[in-house]
């Protein structure tokens, strides 16, 4: 194929010593999101924190049940989250003007530095990371990871989204078996 002293890109010989797709997918994730969760901390902000945080920087004045419902977790957790970043004096309480039974969470001005902080590490690591590509191979890449994604869709199986319904269907089988 190349002519010698040239380099192989995937020559067909070492495809079988080769990581997956699918395993380089996991150790770019799991080493680029590292990075990421360890300059969040010198923010003050841990990885489970970080969803809520961006949520309340779109939309500011949630209550604890709509952050739950968004973000597809529990209450107990956000209830959890909640409290450590209001001690941090990342956010703060403030009671529903219609319904004073309802706590509608806010940024407070140290929660809205950190979030643009975070944002500014975000683009900064983004660069590094496709630092080396051409204008080319960028334009590619998201072409590539365009349709990466739209294949995802057609692999058999439910979405990975947990919603109400499919837990009170488990919860019926449960107790029927």
């Amino acid at each position: 194929m190349f002519t010698e002293g040239e380099p192989e890109f995937c020559p067909e010989a070492n495809k079988a010593s080769k990581a997956s797709f699918l395993g380089m997918f996991m150790q770019i994730d799991r080493r680029f999101m590292g990075k990421c969760f360890g300059q969040m901390q010198e923010l003050g902000i841990y990885p489970g924190q970080i969803p809520v945080l961006g949520l309340l920087a779109h939309r500011d004045g949630l209550s604890q049940k709509e952050i739950a419902e968004r973000l597809r977790i529990k209450p107990p957790t956000v209830n959890v989250t909640v409290q450590r970043l209001e001690k941090a004096g990342f956010l703060y309480r403030k009671a529903d003007e219609k319904d004073q039974r309802i706590s509608r969470i806010y940024l407070t001005e140290k929660g809205h530095k950190a979030k643009e902080k975070g944002m500014e590490k975000v683009a900064e690591n983004e660069k590094i990371l496709l630092d080396g590509l051409s204008d080319t191979e960028l334009c590619l890449l998201r072409r590539f990871l365009e349709q990466i994604t739209a294949n995802i869709d057609k692999i058999p199986g439910g979405t990975g989204k947990i919603n109400k319904e499919n837990i009170e269907n488990r919860e019926k089988e449960g107790k029927n078996h």
